[in-house]
């Protein structure tokens, strides 16, 4: 394995071929962040939010189709 190093706005190995990183931040991929959704709070809070605007069954089903979906589309490819 080579080892990778900054050239100017590039990666590139050992021998200054650019590198191109493909992948997935999986690091709080379930975390609902308010910066991401845009609606104030931490998780529970944006879960019980939903959960009180359109009730606990429908808002389990929601967050369950989300986990689902996410799923899915990381074993794509």
């Amino acid at each position: 394995m080579s080892l990778l190093r900054i050239s100017g706005t590039r990666i590139v190995d050992e021998q200054g071929e650019e590198v191109v990183l493909r992948g997935a931040g999986l690091g709080g991929w379930m975390n609902m962040e308010n910066f991401i959704s845009g609606y104030p709070g931490c998780e529970h809070q944006i879960r019980d939010a939903l959960a009180e605007a359109i009730g606990k069954e429908k808002s389990e089903f929601f967050f369950d189709k989300v986990r689902i979906s996410y799923k899915q589309s990381m074993s794509v490819g």
